[in-house]
């Protein structure tokens, strides 16, 4: 541990230290987030906001920026869609009593179930939700489905599936545990009420959310499908949990139905899974689009010549159309495209639902079978089909994105709408759930497509990456998919065809959190085991391998203010054992002077017993100072100035800040302070609210440092409750001017005693804070001096080297010092 006691000296081979370091800081993103604001600004523009759950549309981008991966590629379809996707997915994110749900229709309809939820489209919610940062929404939503009052079993669904491929991407082990026995206990009742005598599960059309299927009920290829993959699922879950036992039974009951549905369901003749009617030994007459569903859980054997059924998906007379696969095979003589009867049929329409089924079992065959039926042409031409469905003409002429129920497969309007919206009266019928219902419908996946088909990252339970796009060879020259969070890391796929689009160098290449780890000179699979995560940081941060750089023997030393002038760092500190501030100066911010005391207590104003926390502002030659003082149970700020920031002056024997509004409750502490040249004015950003550690952080301003009005919107930040490790507090911020906006480092609590280090940005400074991707981005390390908490941040942008040096203090017990963080490079990722 390197002591406080240190000459003013450079050493040489502590700097050589602190700048490997930092070069090796690598950037966790290539792609900026702000560059796609644009889509969503354009989808509120065009969108009738008729109903508002969770995230309102002027709250969309920040929630996205934060929480999705960024798509970029040289069709617009494809990158508006992949936009709009997450734009209508984050309207279907419900709070209730219950926690998060998501749902499947915006407004209220009548055949849903609790909070209006469905659990038909469920597994598609896993499958594409699954890509949100934030678990939060799908933890409370697979709980709710068990524990909550769910219903699992109104419609088919394939819940252990979709939640184990969401531990693929998550490796969250605990939780899916936890609901090992809710799953194992959905199975067992799926057996009793669907389980006939020769092994198979039998569902009606309708239960399949499939109505008016020209099929029909019976023991059909989606129920029996949804089976075999959750009986996958339990298995492996079982096996995560050491239940061999039940993991046996379940490999059993999974290979049980796989023979089942090859013996039973296949139709040789004409090389397609079918419906078998109930009490019937005879296949009904038709192939449906269905019937590709075994391969969305590789249940068909390879090698096995199964992969012929996917011959019709290209066919004219079998499933292809130039709005979207349809339902039915055309040449059948029941197919058809309706506009009488019910609204939601089956029998031919093209279904966004059954689109991204097929097309995520299109992904399976290419990716773990040998086959001369299909190619990477073929589902791009199908996934691009799909892309260019979502849309509509308004009656104003009009094209605006869009996502409804079913759609004709030859002109691509979508039927239902058109029925709907003349239904009674000539307008909309409320018993069928009202104006719009099928608008921003949440019935199938897209960003999934694009994740694990087109760019092809393939979730696996083991450390290895495996990414396979299925984008064919000459179709674009260049894509990026960025921001993937994926077993805790934060990786990059991306495609260059000549190097020139994004100056990392010719070919595919896969980066986790800004590492290069694999590449390869054209598209086609690629492998690579994760490198171990770079200790306790994100986003490029590196801890100072010899950590503390001040502390030891001098005690708890803690919140600090920096100024770098010319060469030389100097740093004010707070010094717990003298309650006193002291000052320290260093040529690389890592070596640091003996401490000097420069404000002491003064017990005799009744509100400086203790002396910490100072900002540390210079300006015209003059240093100014803003710190906090503490007596009795409060805090309050108080303000001196130096000619040479070491002599200080109080200029007023009263604090200049103190706890007046009820939300800042006893203390007022931790000033950061800027001055601001264009409107001449001191700008404060300060903490407040409990003693021990305040809650939130407001601001105020002040044309002479000494007089201030805080801001009546205080706070102006606060903590974010779905954010687990800032969930308690926020407080002792850092906010620097950036250009047109500005960076916030600041501190986010779990609670009391636990704390990390995260980042936020705000046009103002005062409003609309949009947090890092990647919070927390400095965080405790395992058994060391920072174990328990992270405090505090200060940053200083170092021009000459290209790099930021960040101080904070690190607790572990009753101990705090003060460490450093070097991020390479001044893009801070957002």
């Amino acid at each position: 541990m390197h002591r406080a006691k240190r000459t003013f000296a450079l050493v040489p081979a502590i700097s050589i230290l602190i700048l490997t370091a930092g070069a090796s800081a690598a950037q966790p993103h290539i792609l900026k987030a702000d560059s796609f604001e644009h889509y969503i600004d354009g989808f509120a523009a065009n969108d009738n906001e008729l109903y508002i759950q969770h995230i309102p549309n002027e709250k969309a981008w920040s929630f996205l920026r934060s929480n999705i991966p960024l798509f970029q590629c040289p069709d617009k379809d494809f990158e508006r869609t992949y936009y709009f996707r997450w734009w209508t997915f984050r309207k279907h994110i419900k709070k209730t009593p219950d926690g998060f749900v998501i749902t499947e229709f915006l407004p209220q309809v009548g055949w849903s179930g609790k909070h209006n939820t469905i659990n038909c489209p469920a597994g598609h919610h896993f499958y594409e939700g699954r890509w949100i940062h934030d678990p939060k929404f799908l933890d409370d939503y697979a709980v709710f489905w068990f524990r909550k009052g769910g219903s699992p079993r109104s419609y088919s669904f394939w819940a252990a599936n979709a939640i184990y491929n969401r531990y693929l991407v998550d490796g969250d082990k605990s939780f899916i545990i936890d609901l090992l026995p809710d799953l194992v206990g959905n199975y067992e009742q799926w057996e009793k009420a669907r389980l006939e005598p020769d092994g198979l599960f039998w569902q009606i059309d309708d239960r399949d959310g499939m109505e008016v299927s020209i099929g029909g009920s019976g023991k059909r290829a989606t129920i029996n499908s949804y089976m075999y993959g959750d009986a996958v699922a339990v298995s492996k879950i079982a096996s995560l949990a050491g239940e061999k036992e039940t993991a046996a039974l379940f490999t059993a009951k999974a290979r049980k139905l796989r023979q089942l549905v090859q013996a039973k369901l296949w139709d040789d003749k004409v090389c397609f899974f079918k419906t078998l009617p109930r009490n019937s030994d005879s296949l009904v007459d038709v192939r449906e689009l269905h019937g590709y569903t075994p391969w969305y859980f590789n249940l068909p054997e390879p090698d096995a010549g199964y992969d012929q059924a996917w011959r019709q998906l290209t066919d004219p007379k079998g499933f292809y159309a130039p709005f979207g696969p349809t339902t039915a095979e055309q040449r059948h003589p029941n197919f058809a495209v309706a506009y009488q009867g019910h609204e939601c049929q089956w029998n031919g329409p093209s279904w966004p639902m059954a689109t991204s089924i097929t097309l995520t079992a299109l992904a399976n065959v290419l990716n773990n079978y040998r086959t001369d039926a299909v190619t990477k042409v073929d589902y791009f031409n199908t996934l691009q089909i799909y892309t260019k469905s979502h849309r509509l003409k308004r009656d104003d002429g009009a094209v605006v994105p869009w996502i409804d129920e079913n759609l004709n497969p030859f002109t691509g309007d979508w039927i239902s709408r058109t029925r709907l919206k003349t239904w009674k009266n000539g307008t909309w019928d409320p018993g069928k759930g009202g104006v719009e219902r099928g608008k921003d419908y949440n019935h199938s996946t897209y960003c999934d497509l694009i994740i694990t088909g087109l760019a092809g990252l393939r979730p696996r339970s083991d450390d290895v990456v495996e990414v396979n796009p299925l984008l064919p060879a000459d179709a674009w020259d260049w894509f990026c998919l960025d921001n993937i969070l994926y077993h805790g890391r934060i990786l990059t796929i991306l495609w260059d065809r000549t190097g020139e689009k994004y100056g990392r160098g010719k070919g595919l290449q896969l980066f986790a959190d800004g590492e290069k780890i694999a590449s390869a000179d054209s598209l086609g699979r690629l492998a690579a085991k994760l490198p171990k995560v770079h200790a306790e940081t994100s986003a490029g941060w590196l801890k100072y391998e010899n950590n503390p750089v001040l502390g030891g023997s001098l005690g708890t030393c803690f919140d600090i203010a920096v100024l770098k002038e010319k060469d030389t760092y100097r740093m004010w500190f707070s010094w717990r054992p003298k309650k006193s501030v002291a000052i320290v100066e260093s040529a690389d911010g890592v070596n640091w002077s003996e401490p000097k005391i420069v404000l002491g207590p003064n017990p005799e104003s009744k509100w400086e017993d203790d002396i910490n926390r100072p900002a540390v502002v210079k300006r015209n030659g003059k240093y100014h100072m803003w710190y906090t003082g503490q007596a009795a149970g409060r805090s309050r700020i108080g303000y001196a100035t130096s000619p040479d920031g070491i002599l200080w002056k109080r200029l007023s024997e009263q604090p200049v800040l103190s706890p007046e509004e009820p939300w800042e409750d006893v203390a007022v502490m931790c000033p950061h302070v800027v001055w601001d040249d264009t409107e001449s004015i001191y700008k404060m950003w300060y903490s407040a609210g409990q003693q021990y550690e305040p809650n939130a952080i407001g601001c105020a301003a002040s044309t002479d440092g000494l007089h201030w009005k805080k801001l009546p919107s205080n706070p102006v930040f606060a903590a974010e409750p779905a954010n687990d490790w800032e969930r308690h507090k926020v407080t002792a911020c850092q906010v620097i001017p950036d250009g047109e906006s500005y960076l916030m480092f600041y501190i986010g609590f779990r609670d009391e005693h636990h704390a990390q280090i995260g980042l936020a940005k705000s046009k103002d400074g005062k409003s609309n804070w949009l947090r890092h991707p990647a919070n927390p981005v400095i965080f405790p390390g395992k058994d060391t001096w920072d174990g328990d908490s992270c405090y505090k941040p200060f940053a200083i942008y170092d021009e000459d080297n290209d790099r930021w040096l960040l101080w904070y203090n690190g607790r572990k017990g009753s101990v705090e010092q003060i460490g450093i963080a070097i991020h390479k490079g001044r893009d801070l990722g957002f």
